[in-house]
This record gives C-alpha cells, sequence and structure tokens, in this order.
C-alpha cells in the first residue's frame, strides 16, 4: 500500500536488497579479477623463483670451476719454475754462456 504517492515500505526493502545483490555481484567480480591477478603473480614469483635457484647452481658451479683452475694454475706454475730451474742448472753445469 502506497501513502500519498511514496513508496511503500516493502517496495523501499525490495529497492535495497536489489541494489544490495547488484554490488554483491560486482564485489563477487572484483574478487574473482584478484584472485586471479594473484594466481598470475603466484605463478610469475614461482618462475623467478626457479630461476634465481637456477642461477645460484650455476654461480656456485661458476666458483667451484674457478678455484680448481686457480689451483691447476698454481701446480702449473709451481711445474713451469721447477723446469726453468732445472734448464738453468744444466745451463750452468754446461759451462757457461754456450759458446
Amino acid at each position: 500500500m502506497e501513502n500519498n504517492g511514496s513508496p511503500s515500505r516493502l517496495d523501499q526493502i525490495e529497492s535495497i536488497l536489489v541494489r544490495v545483490a547488484q554490488q554483491q555481484e560486482n564485489n563477487t567480480q572484483a574478487i574473482a579479477q584478484v584472485t586471479a591477478r594473484v594466481d598470475q603473480l603466484t605463478t610469475k614469483v614461482d618462475d623467478l623463483t626457479e630461476d634465481v635457484n637456477y642461477l645460484r647452481e650455476i654461480t656456485l658451479h661458476n666458483i667451484e670451476l674457478t678455484q680448481a683452475d686457480r689451483e691447476q694454475v698454481e701446480r702449473d706454475r709451481q711445474t713451469f719454475q721447477a723446469e726453468i730451474r732445472r734448464i738453468w742448472e744444466y745451463l750452468l753445469q754446461q759451462g757457461g754462456n754456450g759458446r
């Protein structure tokens, strides 16, 4: 029933409920979009984590290789120095300047 052309209390409540339902639908859609975006970002973070772990493994491997190379260089240097000493001593035993 209406009073002097104004909507009834029931019509007002129905109108409010329609607006609330529409807002709820909007909220549900917004939440779904945010959830999808969070899922995408989570996947990207997971991918980046894998990449960082892979790069860390490569870096550690390269450090090991570099250390092994340095150790080999030191061994080669010592061998080379010993060979030079041996040649030098041989030349000294041969009596001088090679004439």
